[in-house]
């Protein structure tokens, strides 16, 4: 599995890099495939706002300028990759200046695809997760509004999916100067926790039972019984009483779903 690690610090050394490096390690000890992509090592053109507003990043999903500068390589970087993780320091409550030229040309390129009649056409980050890390020096504020940033522009270029399951914020880790030994450790159980949940076999379908069982089919091919039965105490599943309503359950992602915020979280098969 490819995880894509973005880096919006332009040093070598400090704390915002310390949490760079225990990603590429800790990610490749885990089993993933992993690439760091300093954005201070690129030349990436900031967005023009081509023509009327909008050039062909809303129609072709690219920038016109991003064979020069190697935004339509990293794209195709992103495109690959399974899952993200994002660390940047905190400059004025915000993201680095880097870090922000890269999110808007790519939000640009890839929150448009939702709008897009071609079923072919889907944002890079749709169904794959992301770690968001924020680094702040000084008096350490800024952390809050900086992965607030982070996670809109992911969330817009998700699609309809965000912010279900995976698709979406896997983690939000905020960093200071005096607790970064122990979000150092948090980041590395992120990691490690992602790559498991990843490797597991997701659901592929579900067939209502008798006694509200239900039958559900992962990738692998396995099958499990899923008892629906200790939900139905729970008030916000009284509905699901009604057997008709129970019929119709279907897989969305990792969950059980009857109707949009009625359903149940069944996560990976754990291999």
């Amino acid at each position: 599995m490819k995880l894509l690690i973005i880096s919006g610090t332009p040093k070598t050394s400090g704390i915002t890099y310390s949490f760079v490096k225990a990603s590429e390690e800790t990610a490749e000890k885990s089993g993933f495939d992993a690439e760091v992509i300093r954005l201070s090592d690129m030349s990436l053109s900031k967005c023009k706002m081509c023509e009327d507003g909008w050039g062909i990043c809303f129609f072709e999903h690219r920038c016109i300028y991003g064979d020069n500068d190697g935004f339509n390589v990293l794209q195709e970087k992103m495109k690959k990759a399974d899952a993200f993780v994002y660390i940047t320091p905190v400059y004025w409550g915000e993201t680095s200046e880097e870090m922000k030229l890269f999110m808007d040309k790519t939000r640009r390129c890839q929150a448009t695809k939702q709008w897009d009649s071609r079923k072919s056409e889907i944002s890079f980050h749709k169904g794959k997760p992301s770690i968001i890390v924020a680094v702040a020096g000084g008096g350490g504020g800024g952390i809050t509004s900086t992965l607030m940033q982070l996670e809109k522009a992911i969330g817009h270029m998700s699609g309809d999916a965000w912010p279900r399951e995976n698709a979406g914020i896997f983690d939000l880790i905020g960093v200071n100067r005096w607790n970064q030994e122990y979000k150092r450790e948090a980041l590395k159980a992120a990691i490690k926790t992602l790559f498991n949940y990843l490797k597991g076999s997701k659901p592929l379908s579900v067939e209502p039972q008798p006694d509200y069982k239900l039958l559900v089919t992962y990738e692998n091919g396995e099958k499990r019984v899923f008892d629906v039965k200790p939900y139905l105490d729970k008030k916000a599943y009284d509905e699901l009483k009604n057997p008709e309503l129970f019929k119709k359950a279907a897989i969305s992602a990792y969950k059980i779903e009857w109707r949009p915020l009625l359903d149940i979280d069944i996560g990976p098969l754990k291999l």
